[in-house]
């Protein structure tokens, strides 16, 4: 009896205890957020050319080196146009010869026409003259339709920029020689950089209307404040090896940036309207499985 009654006073002691535990209540705040994801870049330029001549021939000089900025329709390189210039000349002859050879048959041609009025001439011989004209004047179309082709020909053998830019590369020395295919110089645009992300695929349905998607460039190479930019596009590409998509974000021009430097993308999703509730640590109950769980009171 003793036993029995020493058990039920322990187990009384425990209930006691237990009831005693201390309750912390807590109020969660709750509020509409946007999601965040951040991401590492590299920064890279709009447009990269490897830029090689119209026309083969031996590198005769190079106008920039490698870091130059140029401009748009600078010269940066010459090959040996000597034969090229001698068609030229060659040509410009012809040319002169057929425009001397049409002036003449035009000259006999209005004569033959001032006697024609007299009835002097017959009908054949002034349409022979006008024939004669005619071909003339086919031949100086002819020899300037050469000419122009020919100047052109010399006119490859210079390298121009196509863009303003920075010479990223020189490929060929003077006295090299050189064909369409070989690329003499790379041109890179810094004046326009993005950045490209690659973005897990299962953030590509809210990326998609990328124009209320807000991103902030924050440049590992600088301490400065983020640049604010826009989500430019999406490839709608996956890679098979790595499941992501590739986004281009704009931003511009940057003082000191330059391709290739590696930059931190935060990208704030748009509102889709939903409360987040933010609740301490303590409130959130661990499983030894890992789980967890959180105990609520409803009204």
């Amino acid at each position: 009896m003793k036993q029995v009654s020493f058990l039920l006073l322990l187990f009384f002691s425990h209930s006691v205890l237990a009831e005693a535990s201390p309750v912390e209540l807590v109020y969660p705040d709750g509020e509409i957020t946007n999601q965040k994801l951040i991401l590492t870049g590299t920064v890279e330029a709009k447009q990269n050319a490897q830029l090689a001549p119209l026309q083969s021939g031996v590198v005769a000089k190079n106008f920039v080196e490698q870091g130059d900025q140029v401009k748009k329709g600078q010269k940066l390189m010459t090959l040996d146009d000597t034969l090229a210039l001698l068609d030229l000349a060659q040509l410009t002859a012809e040319l002169a010869a057929a425009k001397t050879n049409h002036a003449e048959k035009q000259r006999l041609y209005d004569e033959l026409l001032k006697l024609s009025k007299q009835q002097l001439v017959a009908e054949t011989l002034i349409k022979e003259r006008l024939a004669a004209v005619q071909l003339a004047k086919s031949n100086v179309n002819k020899s300037n339709a050469e000419v122009r082709y020919q100047e052109e020909i010399v006119k490859r053998h210079t390298l121009y920029a196509p863009f303003s830019g920075v010479i990223a590369a020189r490929h060929l020395d003077v006295g090299e020689w050189i064909t369409q295919q070989s690329p003499a110089f790379t041109l890179i645009e810094n004046a326009q950089l993005r950045l490209r992300l690659a973005v897990p695929q299962e953030y590509y349905g809210d990326l998609y209307d990328n124009e209320a998607v807000n991103v902030f460039v924050s440049l590992d190479a600088f301490k400065s404040t983020p640049i604010f930019a826009k989500l430019e596009r999406l490839v709608a590409n996956a890679e098979n090896s790595s499941r992501t998509v590739s986004a281009l974000v704009e931003f511009g021009e940057a003082i000191g940036v330059v391709p290739g430097m590696s930059a931190q993308a935060q990208i704030e999703f748009p509102s889709k309207g939903k409360n987040k509730v933010w609740l301490p640590k303590s409130a959130i109950k661990r499983h030894p499985d890992g789980g967890s769980s959180v105990f609520y009171v409803e009204n």
